[in-house]
């Protein structure tokens, strides 16, 4: 469905009927869209409502007029919420940017969250723990010349070739490009990268959580890819250790915290092991009947 949400079009896509257990809502990372969380949603669906939708820019969802925004991606997942008559407490589940989201907005709006499912999120400790990966990173981000090709058709033109093989089968590289990689997307890509930094600090004003339901899951392999930025083999070891390191202190958000080691995986958690993040969400989502009143 096409919702009218502060004054722009967002796709959003609800399926599953309500349960015993809370609802779902997915939170998608930079650069991510609903279509990727297909195999997620399926699955939940079988068990409660579940939600995803694409901000705008990404996806089917329009761009908005005044570009990406913090506080308008906090302010667009309460008015989706209450457009889809969402009342009761949701599980958020929010992967990598999508986690930090997920935390501002439980912090603005914590009567509409039962918990957190936090995939392979960013936060505020990774970042002030390796500075100077954290330059090199934001400084190969630029996607400037993205938006250029993008403008000129070269994009659609070689986009399906340029998609990583780790794409999983469902996915479409038609869809994915010519629905996806248009040039909105490049530019509320931009966008949205350029103030991750601003978004950490947010992050790290939060309130505590006290005993809300919080499990993080993180891949229990090396997937920072430092070496591409110059980093030797070493440094990129200690790098990955920073990011796990980083996930554990996340524990700290609660005093109801599980965390959740997952092998054979990539960053890209709902790719490779979707049934890790849907055993998660039914543990939770379990729990929360139980002391429902």
């Amino acid at each position: 469905m096409i919702l009218n949400i502060n004054n722009h079009k967002v796709h959003v896509q609800l399926s599953g009927n309500p349960t015993e257990m809370p609802p779902v809502v997915v939170v998608t990372g930079t650069g991510s869209w609903s279509y990727e969380w297909e195999l997620v949603q399926e699955e939940l669906s079988k068990h409660t409502q579940v939600l995803t939708y694409d901000r705008p820019g990404y996806g089917w969802s329009d761009a908005s007029a005044d570009g990406f925004s913090i506080d308008e991606t906090i302010m667009d997942l309460k008015a989706i919420l209450d457009e889809t008559n969402i009342d009761e407490p949701v599980i958020l589940v929010g992967h990598s940017q999508g986690g930090i989201y997920t935390r501002l907005f439980a912090d603005k709006y914590p009567d509409r969250v039962a918990g957190l499912i936090l995939v392979d999120t960013r936060n505020e400790f990774f970042s002030k723990e390796v500075p100077d990966f954290t330059e090199k990173f934001f400084a190969t981000q630029s996607q400037a010349m993205n938006k250029l090709l993008s403008k000129i058709g070269v994009v659609r033109l070689v986009g399906e070739n340029i998609l990583p093989e780790s794409l999983p089968e469902f996915i479409s590289r038609e869809k994915h490009v010519n629905v996806h990689w248009d040039s909105d997307f490049f530019t509320v890509l931009d966008q949205e990268i350029n103030q991750i930094l601003t978004s950490e600090e947010m992050v790290a004003k939060t309130k505590p959580l006290g005993d809300k339901p919080v499990t993080i899951i993180t891949p229990d392999t090396n997937h920072s890819s430092a070496t591409s930025f110059g980093f030797s083999a070493e440094e990129e070891a200690e790098i990955n250790n920073h990011w796990r390191d980083a996930q554990q202190q996340l524990t700290n958000l609660s005093t109801n915290s599980e965390f959740v080691l997952i092998p054979d995986s990539s960053h890209a958690v709902m790719y490779d092991q979707p049934e890790a993040i849907v055993e998660s969400v039914i543990r939770m989502g379990k729990g929360l009947e139980l002391v429902s009143p």
